[in-house]
């Protein structure tokens, strides 16, 4: 009887300490609230600091690389110099983002790549140009060509921070820009270099001409349409920026043939 009571008191004593341990499991304690975080306090505190809106007025310059696929055409061009002029009202929607928009003026500077003469029209005692050729004589010298391009524009710009307080280290920007040509033309150098003899010595000529399409010429397609993605940085030193573009509009029209010459390529800041 005795072995029996000590078994069932100690049966008892285990029931009892599981219970006790089902009901601590069963039982949620409030959690403690948790300590601020030091780094989103101070994230909150320098956002509120920084400044919404922002007119700006800037300058920059670069040199444009075009991937062209209408050569060969007498207003092909690899390369040009740009100078860019804008003026922007710029909106921080939020740490990583920025909204801008304003006006811009653009100067394009693109020697051409063929040697090129201006197609010259006289009719009714009237002088016009009607576009540019490939040059079809010898030149006993050097000849060339650039365009030269005025734009004025609206842009759009979304650029985004990937380090938010630090916007000098990189910015991704994409941007829309719609301009109107105020002035365009093409001019061509040609320079004849020849010997000649006089009095039995030998003498250098060199005669020189410049002509120029008109400003009205219908080679020269006013509007630009122009879609484009940046990298810049203030931290490389010399290179500031790289900008990937293309124009979904012509720039030119070449009136012998009719084909139109689309203008896309990289440009490289300074």
């Amino acid at each position: 009887m005795k072995r029996v009571f000590l078994t069932f008191a100690a049966v008892s004593l285990m029931l009892t300490a599981n219970a006790q341990m089902m009901l601590q499991r069963s039982i949620e304690l409030p959690s403690l609230p948790s300590l601020p975080d030091s780094t989103r306090v101070a994230d909150s505190l320098w956002w509120k600091e920084q400044s919404r809106m922002s007119l700006t007025l800037g300058i920059s310059a670069g040199a444009t690389f075009y991937n062209s696929d209408n050569n060969p055409s007498p207003y092909y061009s690899k390369y040009g110099l740009q100078l860019q002029v804008p003026l922007m009202l710029d909106w921080r929607v939020s740490p990583h983002w920025r909204l801008g928009t304003g006006l811009r003026y653009d100067l394009c500077w693109d020697p051409l790549y063929y040697a090129v003469k201006v197609n010259n029209v006289f009719s009714n005692e009237t002088y016009s140009t009607d576009g540019i050729v490939f040059e079809s004589g010898a030149v006993e010298g050097r000849q060339s060509a650039y365009a030269m391009r005025h734009y004025i524009g609206v842009p759009l710009q979304a650029t985004w921070y990937p380090v938010k307080r630090e916007p000098r280290l990189l910015g991704v920007t994409f941007d829309l820009f719609a301009g109107y040509s105020f002035g365009s033309f093409i001019h061509t150098n040609t320079t004849w270099v020849h010997y000649v003899q006089q009095d039995g010595n030998t003498y250098l000529n060199v005669n020189g001409r410049g002509d120029e399409t008109n400003p009205n010429d219908p080679s020269l397609l006013p509007w630009k349409l122009e879609l484009g993605i940046s990298l810049s940085t203030d931290v490389l030193g010399l290179l500031h920026g790289v900008r990937f573009f293309m124009n979904f509009l012509p720039s030119y029209r070449d009136p012998l043939t009719g084909e139109t010459l689309y203008m896309h390529g990289m440009t490289l800041f300074l």
